[in-house]
């Protein structure tokens, strides 16, 4: 009776074995194949300051996003919008690469990414210099925050000025 139970353990655990990350990430496939794109700049997994974990959810996160927005029917120019995603490798030289190959090819109409600040504030001015808006949900740098160098620029997390101000805020509040 044992040894079933462990059998019954073993298949259970193979089964949710198949479906890590790296098995997800290769095989999550877009709804349509639509021309009109959103570049994702993500770290791969080995090489990022932050966990394997953390890319992949980021990466998960963008997809699921954009898979959303065409069950909700959201169109640009009558067209769903489909993802393209590239590695960084924690080096701007590399997100400038990705980022400049995906719209030398395909018709990227907004950049999500990248994680670090360094290769932000690269992928910012390239956004501004060719009309493509970019987003970051990690970039932290105040120099980002300055509408008139970085208008194309949106973040979704505060900068490290913000942040440190609220912490300030906290210790004066709570002594």
């Amino acid at each position: 009776m044992l040894l079933f139970w462990n059998l019954r353990w073993l298949v259970l655990f193979f089964i949710f074995g198949q479906f890590n990350g790296q098995h997800l990430r290769e095989t999550w496939s877009s709804l349509n194949s639509s021309t009109i794109q959103l570049l994702g700049l993500f770290q791969d997994g080995v090489n990022g300051y932050e966990s394997p974990e953390f890319a992949t959810d980021c990466r998960a996160i963008f997809k699921a996003a954009v898979v959303l927005s065409q069950q909700y029917n959201i169109e640009i120019d009558g067209q769903f919008i489909d993802w393209q995603v590239a590695e960084t490798h924690s080096k701007a030289i590399h997100a400038m690469s990705g980022t400049c190959q995906a719209v030398s090819t395909s018709n990227i109409v907004g950049i999500v990414g990248p994680v670090l600040s360094r290769e932000t504030l690269i992928i910012a001015q390239f956004g501004q210099r060719v009309g493509i808006p970019v987003i970051s949900h990690a970039a932290t740098d105040p120099n980002l925050s300055d509408r008139q160098v970085y208008p194309p620029f949106y973040r979704t997390a505060p900068s490290d000025n913000a942040a440190a101000i609220a912490i300030v805020k906290l210790f004066l509040r709570f002594n």
